[in-house]
């Protein structure tokens, strides 16, 4: 009943954090490049320090399954078709506002990119969902700490897509994204579908895939925005040195 409600907890953190840094008040604040970079820090250390480690562990989980036996490493290459998928999405989203801005219109992408770039968030939204609705995992565990890296790059992930694709997201994207938390969360409590564990390993392979490059892809210079080195290493070296001591 605990772990149930810790998952709720959870899953209403990560779904406020995406209705909140959508909204309009909030964006005016103009988050600095220093707290965005020090959030992409925290993120990027908790896929590496924690959720990785935990990732290479169940590819026993995976081999014993029997699922694809011709294949190694399952989870490092879902893991890289995360990345690809994101990396797309990205490349797509830059070129589209690009094209936008050589014709005269908004600084947003068209309504095709748009489309792309909501779709391929709500699946990785439904996998985070999932992942966060089967605790006992050691990659979701503790919850606080799954949670607060999570919302942190929903937050640096959010401030991007507002640039990409303008009121749109404010008004609509933001909340197909949560209802993919909330459809990927209920799937993960129901016990009547008895999902088998290597479903939570390929979920979280697909998720740490994705999350490097929407966090790494804010820190990369380019026109739009800046950043700031020192706050990304000191988020990374808290976080991470924070991991080390629980472990």
């Amino acid at each position: 009943m605990a772990a149930g409600f810790g998952t709720f907890l959870t899953i209403l953190v990560l779904c406020g954090v995406h209705v909140a840094s959508g909204m309009e008040r909030v964006q005016r604040r103009r988050w600095t490049p220093r707290l965005l970079s020090m959030a992409a820090g925290i993120s990027v250390s908790y896929v590496f320090l924690d959720l990785m480690p935990a990732l290479a562990q169940k590819q026993a989980v995976i081999e014993r399954a029997g699922l694809l036996p011709q294949l190694d490493h399952h989870v490092y290459l879902l893991a890289l078709i995360g990345l690809v998928v994101a990396f797309w999405v990205e490349t797509a989203s830059r070129a589209s506002r690009r094209r936008h801005r050589e014709a005269g219109a908004p600084d947003r992408t068209g309504a095709a990119t748009y489309r792309l770039s909501i779709a391929s968030f709500v699946v990785l939204n439904a996998a985070i969902g999932y992942a966060t609705g089967s605790p006992g995992d050691e990659a979701v565990e503790p919850l606080w700490l799954f949670a607060l890296a999570l919302a942190l790059h929903f937050l640096v992930n959010d401030h991007s897509l507002v640039e990409h694709h303008g009121p749109r997201y404010q008004r609509f994207g933001r909340w197909w994204l949560v209802l993919g938390l909330l459809a990927g969360w209920l799937i993960g409590i129901d016990k009547r579908l008895e999902i088998p564990e290597v479903a939570l390993a390929l979920a979280l392979s697909y998720v740490s895939g994705g999350t490097i490059l929407n966090i790494l892809r804010h820190e990369l210079p380019d026109t739009d925005r800046t950043t700031d080195v020192g706050a990304f290493l000191l988020g990374t070296l808290l976080y991470g040195t924070l991991l080390l001591l629980l472990r």
